[in-house]
């Protein structure tokens, strides 16, 4: 037997060895993986080293989309604006791709040393494509991470939150009147203690995301945000999918600020056009505040405060806002007086289905010396594979005089009626 298992151990090597062209054995080289990396699907594609130590590099590739129908049905078909300009409001009836993200992101040299580049495409945006967020961290500590790049002015909750993650189809009517938006600076996140947290940014102004440096003025911005929880983890966004056993509670405030400085020919920068008075009326339209006379430098001042607690399936949260416009200057070099501005929003859910079918409702208004402005919205949310990144939303929206306009949230200044959201956000 011996002899028998002997020569056909001699066969089976003799045959791994290929003959050449002339006849003679040619030498076996056997196979040598020298792959560095493997690819793993992780929230995203992934290319992650085997050995981070020898082959510091990591890239995740994801996908984001927001696919929604809007329907509106208007009350007027127009509105006066207070610089005395008639407004169309119109009705809709139309699906759009609202948000459409590419992301990048990983880390390279060192584990702590990341970045993060977010392309965005869209339908309902002047600009198609674009690069919204990006920049390069530095994990310091569990205390400091330090960013570079293009980022969000952190100064009130829903806005520091992902879109993905609202609780309705998009941001409520008051924090899009209010938030500040996404600028170029550099900013710190970390925690103070075990259970107080903070995000901290100085940028180039309260919204230059699509702005060439001739379009800046020399004015900073100047945003901040902190919060406290003391039970159990808050969690992303404010559904609670998590299904949290005990309560999980956050309280936090955030304030922001900068001078918005006229151009070099005393018009109003590129840097002011999306402030606006509670009526929707644009702060830099020509007679908005004084007959004859164009605003063409503020100052503005946001301070917010928030408060929100989840527990199984049952969650609520609310953020109120307070601004200032201080030191209003018109184009004649008169002085202006300030405006005060407030608002809030309300909004709660409860799963219906444990991390499924969501309920919910809410409510937001604004306050100010030129009118207010309100909604009252209700819907529900599917989330298809019981996790955040596939949820199919549906709300209906009681509107009365928005004083708020974006083309992602759908609002128009001045319109009043009601709408149709539906929606399906994917991210994989």
């Amino acid at each position: 037997m011996e002899t028998i298992v002997a020569d056909m151990q001699a066969e089976s090597a003799s045959a791994a060895i290929p003959a050449t062209v002339d006849g003679t054995a040619s030498q076996h080289v056997p196979f040598t993986d020298r792959s560095t990396h493997d690819g793993i699907y992780d929230s995203g594609w992934t290319w992650r080293p085997r050995n981070p130590q020898e082959s510091p590099f990591e890239l995740t590739v994801g996908l984001h989309n927001q696919f929604r129908y809007t329907g509106f049905s208007r009350e007027e078909a127009s509105s006066v604006d207070a610089a005395g300009n008639i407004r169309e409001i119109n009705n809709r009836n139309d699906f759009n791709i609202n948000r459409g993200r590419l992301v990048f992101s990983g880390y390279a040299f060192d584990e702590d040393l990341r970045f993060y580049s977010n392309i965005d495409y869209s339908t309902v945006t002047s600009n198609p494509i674009q690069l919204l967020l990006g920049w390069i961290s530095f994990r310091m500590s569990d205390r400091l991470s330090i960013y570079l790049g293009l980022g969000k002015l952190p100064g009130t909750w829903e806005w520091t939150e992902t879109s993905r993650y609202t609780l309705g189809a998009d941001r409520t009517m008051a924090t899009t009147f209010f938030r500040p938006s996404i600028t170029a600076g550099i900013w710190a996140k970390g925690k103070l203690t075990d259970d107080i947290s903070y995000h901290v940014l100085v940028g180039n102004g309260y919204n230059t995301l699509s702005l060439q440096a001739s379009e800046l003025d020399t004015q900073l911005a100047y945003s901040a945000l902190s919060w406290w929880e003391p039970l159990e983890e808050f969690g992303p966004g404010f559904s609670d999918i998590e299904n949290h056993p005990s309560l999980a509670f956050r309280l936090g405030h955030g304030l922001t600020q900068t001078r918005n400085a006229s151009s070099s020919n005393a018009d109003p920068a590129a840097e002011q056009t999306v402030i606006r008075l509670s009526d929707g009326t644009r702060l830099i339209e020509p007679n908005a505040i004084a007959p004859g006379v164009t605003v063409n430098a503020f100052d503005i001042w946001l301070y917010s405060a928030h408060f929100g607690i989840k527990r199984r399936g049952f969650s609520f949260s609310s953020e109120v806002f307070l601004r200032w416009l201080r030191n209003i200057e018109g184009d004649t070099g008169t002085g202006l007086p300030s405006q005060f501005d407030q608002g809030f929003f309300v909004q709660s859910g409860v799963f219906v289905i444990p991390q499924t079918l969501e309920l919910f409702a809410r409510g937001s208004q604004v306050n100010g010396e030129y009118g207010s402005g309100d909604e009252i919205s209700a819907g529900f949310n599917w989330y298809l594979f019981n996790k955040r990144s596939a949820r199919f939303t549906f709300d209906v929206t009681s509107i009365d005089d928005s004083p708020a306009q974006q083309s992602r949230t759908g609002y128009v200044a001045g319109e009043s009626g009601t709408l149709f959201r539906s929606q399906l956000w994917t991210f994989f």
